[in-house]
């Protein structure tokens, strides 16, 4: 049987601690971002590593579900695609933050500690070896 990873992060803002929760399924990742307070489904994003369309480096395609009336699309797919580039899989990540009658200076607030969150979750995500490394392509 495979093991299944899971490893938890949280950053503080605004009166709320907001959550990401990644489960490594294979060589695939989930991702679940939410806050403390009021978590929910607001958007789903899919994201496929595959070669750049330019020839150089990784890109995604990526597929967004997004709950009628939520803003949690702009979450979702940064945590995805990056994750996706970072581990050379397929990502999904569910978001859904909330905060009641949120202005537009904690939505920046929102933004920027959604960033740092991403930084230390893409830090725990194992890259890939290039192919000319000595494990063929194997994680490190």
């Amino acid at each position: 049987m495979e093991l299944i990873l899971h490893k938890s992060y949280e950053k503080a803002v605004c009166g709320i601690k907001l959550l990401c929760d990644m489960v490594q399924m294979g060589k695939d990742l989930t991702l679940i971002v939410r806050d403390n307070k009021c978590a929910h489904i607001g958007c789903t994003v899919l994201s496929l590593a595959r070669p750049s369309l330019t020839g150089r480096g990784v890109s995604t395609t990526t597929s967004v579900l997004n709950c009628m009336g939520h803003k949690d699309d702009v979450i979702a797919r940064r945590f995805a695609e990056a994750a996706a580039v970072k581990a050379r899989a397929t990502v999904v990540c569910t978001c859904g933050v909330h905060i009641d009658s949120i202005t537009e200076k904690q939505i920046h607030l929102v933004l920027e500690a959604c960033e740092e969150l991403l930084s230390m979750v893409l830090e725990d995500i194992e890259a890939p070896m290039t192919a000319d490394s000595d494990n063929n392509g194997g994680r490190i």
